[in-house]
């Protein structure tokens, strides 16, 4: 049961914009769900792709910023700084919990408590800023990243707590933004462990890799390492690297592109093992969807995906092309030899600790410790209220 610090305390959740149906988009629908009495609000709202249970109510509502919402880019980022500022429906509530770091831009009245769940610490302008050495003009884009951290610089020490969705982003908070370790809770994403169960499929001859074929998600190495194979790799999920992984791909490697959530079922369950190679993943939610499915996982030593691996256990971890360590090629030629200690049983409970039950008893938690330690009431003052 949560408490919340006082029974009369008006409570509303409020994220950046249903944009991609994604996973900040699927996280942010469940804190809704975590605090289902509440209001939920976003900054561009998308009916198309919202579920059937959730009804959002659109908090940035001028015409000129609607239009620059819906260019994307940097119109988008301009229209969120000046619609999440004010923000003024948000204001008439005792306690706020946002989802994105778009409403770190909000500015809150004194006595609302306020936390903040973020994914990620802008990365283009934080851990990952040496990508700018594959940019055209790397000085310019310099100048550009340094004037978002300026801006980000105002913002970051507002909310009560942050809420981090692992360790290594915690890590990043600290380090980028500045704010005090005991001022950020690490909670996981609820992931729908519940869907997936060990027995649904028989195990079949071929490995998967699921996720949007983008870049960072390095499914290159991947298919590099099948190409040096026999075994049958199967690719699901679409992006802007499909058709160059396709044309680079042998004829081991299949893509099937979007799968829906029976197919993912199925294609999880029944496979020899999951292969995720993403670039120091902040989270994961596909890797931890394979081990509630009690299948293994192969994933590369870094990121959050290091943590998910129990080496030998439940899978393997390998290292990228000119690190020290196994390659993935290696990695599969020893799971093909020795397989993994724990059964399927065994991998799937270590995924319950990922679960939506779990998110929503940590994320109830998480606002009662940011409520008692904002409380403004004088010591003193107790005495006299509990004298009436």
């Amino acid at each position: 049961m949560t408490d919340f610090g006082a029974a009369d305390r008006e409570l509303a959740v409020a994220h950046w914009g249903e944009h991609a149906n994604g996973g900040g988009d699927r996280l942010a629908w469940e804190l809704a769900r975590v605090f289902e009495d509440a209001p939920f609000y976003v900054g561009w709202r998308d009916e198309s792709i919202e579920p059937a249970d959730i009804e959002a109510e659109q908090l940035i509502q001028d015409r000129l910023l609607n239009r620059a919402l819906e260019q994307g880019g940097l119109a988008r980022q301009l229209a969120h700084l000046v619609g999440w500022q004010l923000a003024s429906p948000l204001r008439e509530y005792d306690i706020l919990v946002t989802s994105g770091n778009e409403p770190l831009f909000y500015v809150a009245p004194t006595e609302q408590t306020w936390v903040a769940y973020i994914h990620h610490t802008n990365r283009r302008q934080s851990d990952q800023i040496t990508e700018i050495e594959s940019a055209r003009f790397p000085r310019l884009q310099l100048l550009v990243y340094y004037a978002i951290r300026v801006l980000f610089d105002h913002n970051t020490h507002r909310p009560d707590l942050y809420v981090v969705n692992s360790e290594l982003v915690k890590r990043r908070v600290e380090r980028y933004w500045g704010v005090p370790s005991e001022k950020i809770r690490v909670v996981y994403p609820p992931v729908d462990t519940h869907k997936y169960n060990p027995t649904d499929e028989e195990t079949e001859e071929y490995y998967v890799t699921l996720s949007r074929l983008d870049w960072h998600k390095d499914i290159d190495g991947i298919v590099r390492a099948f190409n040096e194979l026999e075994q049958r790799l199967l690719v699901a999920g679409d992006g802007p690297e499909r058709e160059r992984l396709e044309r680079m791909a042998g004829d081991n490697v299949e893509f099937l592109g979007f799968v829906d959530e029976a197919e993912k079922q199925r294609l999880l369950s029944g496979a020899k093992a999951f292969v995720f190679n993403g670039r120091d993943e902040d989270f994961g939610i596909a890797p931890v969807e394979a081990l509630a499915a009690g299948t293994p996982l192969l994933g590369v030593k870094e990121g959050m995906t290091q943590f998910q691996v129990v080496d030998g256990k439940n899978g393997y971890r390998h290292t990228r092309t000119g690190e020290t360590g196994p390659s993935l090629t290696e990695t599969i030629r020893r799971f093909e030899k020795e397989g993994v200690d724990w059964s399927a049983s065994e991998i799937a409970t270590f995924a319950d600790r990922f679960s939506v039950d779990a998110f929503h008893d940590s994320m109830r938690d998480a606002v009662d410790t940011a409520v008692s330690n904002a409380d403004i009431t004088p010591s003193w003052y107790e005495q006299y209220e509990s004298d009436n």
